[in-house]
């Protein structure tokens, strides 16, 4: 008798536990990081834009590069990017820039180019690059890279730009110095005109430290939400 009263007992106190244990079980489920924690796709869309048009023209000014020679070289870089959302999760980026690279501080030479790029969200993969050229500790050359999961998802168009009624040679030679991107006209027609190129990635400039490190978490986020995921291999 007195062991069917014990037991009935733990049987009690079992149900109990279980009874009280559920709701903080439930609690900790529902708790949990999900997948859609944080800033909705729509919304981290508009901020990637909006970092970008808060960065204006960039203008960084010489910085000191070592070419895979060993030479010595300086490049003054200006850059303006654009973005369009593309619904639900592609973006076409658009960016206009010229890089003035001076070899020695004895001639230079710039290739002033306006490259646009449309890809989506969901054939990218997460690991997002976050880039810093030159030396020094005043390096102002910045960039974001993005890599697709598999294959070339990445359509580019490019398009060489010109100074109105001035000669090429003297504009690509660094005699002409580009000092307003919004004056450059396209050299040779539209780059809609011309036919797209396949990439497996994308390389875009970003004006400083704060904006590429606020970029780089934000597409990792977006690229996630719209369904990227890592390579295979």
């Amino acid at each position: 008798m007195m062991a069917k009263w014990q037991a009935g007992i733990g049987l009690v106190t079992c149900f109990l536990m279980l009874a009280t244990s559920l709701p903080s079980v439930w609690a900790t489920s529902n708790d949990s990081p999900a997948a859609d924690d944080g800033p909705s796709l729509d919304e981290t869309l508009v901020f990637i834009k909006d970092t970008w048009e808060a960065c204006a023209t960039m203008h960084s000014g010489l910085q000191r590069m070592i070419a895979k020679d060993g030479s010595l070289w300086h490049m003054d870089r200006m850059a303006k990017v654009d973005v369009i959302v593309i619904q639900p999760s592609a973006l076409k980026i658009i960016t206009r820039m010229n890089e003035r690279r001076k070899l020695s501080g004895i001639f230079s030479i710039q290739s002033p180019l306006e490259t646009i790029h449309e890809f989506d969200l969901n054939a990218l993969s997460p690991n997002v690059s976050a880039e810093r050229e030159g030396e020094g500790e005043n390096i102002n050359l910045y960039g974001i890279r993005l890599r697709c999961t598999r294959g070339a998802c990445v359509t580019e168009w490019l398009a060489s730009l010109a100074i109105p009624g001035k000669p090429i040679h003297e504009l690509k030679t660094g005699k002409l110095v580009v000092t307003n991107l919004a004056e450059l006209v396209y050299d040779e027609g539209d780059p809609k005109d011309k036919r797209a190129e396949k990439k497996r990635e994308v390389y875009v400039p970003v004006c400083d430290q704060a904006s590429l490190e606020s970029l780089s978490k934000a597409f990792h986020h977006a690229i996630v939400k719209a369904g990227g995921k890592k390579p295979l291999f």
